[in-house]
């Protein structure tokens, strides 16, 4: 091998895998100290890509099952409210079938009919009062078509979960029941003819096979009641499908930041092995540096 100063291919050399283990050792650094495998596109290019689409979706995941808890948190409000609204109604039938029997004296039965008008008020007050934030449940016009509830990550149908058109509309007594307050006072009802109703409560369609006053009454307090626990029916079968939406979702977003991790965490106990052998080829090639840089020094000796 010839004897040259102006240029030291052996400096070059190693000066080069030099930099080759610095550089992968500081990439080796970062990597431990961010957790991350991918610092940067030109790391990993297609990884990049699916990683960032992988994210969309578990953002859109999250947003999901937050999407579900809010929904259910919306049904049951409605559903507690439709609970009193039952009871409410269910005793006005109780002391509707019981001012009925003719055991009991005029002033018993006004002593009922105040106990059934404070009922009526409070099914009302609760229709108008009932609240989801600031989302009316019972007869507002947000929910007047009922409600859309999205439940995926994307766009479409296969992403919602939509309750019945009639889920939250009026729960007011006259609304449930086709009877206004004024019409239904026990103290007024006839027992031998109809004088009280001049037309059929809602859902009554055999109104003309009913004794009297108080036959309607009770009728259309059933139909009532049938209303309430059909709708608290479509809440139980809407929030089934909101469980399982749940489920889905955490089960998805837990295999998709699985598969996320393998693309763009870094394996810490690789990264330090590496880091560790980068290092031992660093220090061995700033020795031999020094060593090659002393080699044309050697043609001193030819002179």
């Amino acid at each position: 091998m010839a004897v040259v100063i102006n240029t030291n291919v052996d400096s070059l050399k190693i000066q080069s895998l030099l930099t080759n283990s610095t550089n992968k050792m500081s990439q080796a650094m970062q990597r431990m100290s961010s957790g991350l495998k991918i610092l940067n596109a030109k790391d990993d290019a297609a990884g990049t890509v699916i990683s960032a689409k992988m994210q969309v979706q578990l953002n859109g995941n999250k947003i999901a099952q937050t999407n579900v808890q809010n929904a259910n948190a919306l049904l049951s409000t409605a559903e507690g409210n439709l609970d009193v609204i039952q009871d409410n109604m269910t005793r006005i039938r109780d002391l509707t079938l019981q001012a009925k029997n003719g055991t009991y004296s005029a002033d018993e039965i006004e002593a009922m009919q105040d106990e059934v008008s404070q009922r009526m008020k409070e099914i009302d007050r609760i229709n108008q009062s009932a609240e989801y934030s600031s989302l009316k449940l019972f007869g507002g016009t947000e929910l007047a078509n009922g409600a859309t509830f999205q439940v995926g990550a994307d766009y479409g149908e296969s992403n919602t979960i939509s309750t019945d058109t009639t889920l939250f509309e009026a729960v007011n007594f006259s609304a449930m029941t086709g009877v206004t307050s004024t019409n239904f006072n026990l103290t007024g009802f006839d027992k031998a003819a109809k004088t009280k109703f001049t037309q059929a409560p809602t859902g009554i369609d055999d109104i003309n096979d009913c004794e009297n006053d108080y036959d309607v009454a009770i009728k259309a307090l059933d139909a009532a009641i049938t209303k309430i626990t059909d709708k608290k029916s479509e809440i139980g079968s809407v929030g089934n499908r909101m469980d399982s939406a749940l489920s889905t979702l955490t089960t998805q977003y837990e295999n998709l930041s699985s598969a996320k991790s393998i693309i763009t965490d870094a394996d810490v106990a690789a990264e330090a092995s590496n880091f560790t052998q980068q290092q031992i080829l660093q220090q061995v090639s700033t020795s031999l540096l020094a060593q090659a840089n002393q080699a044309p020094s050697i043609a001193l000796s030819l002179v």
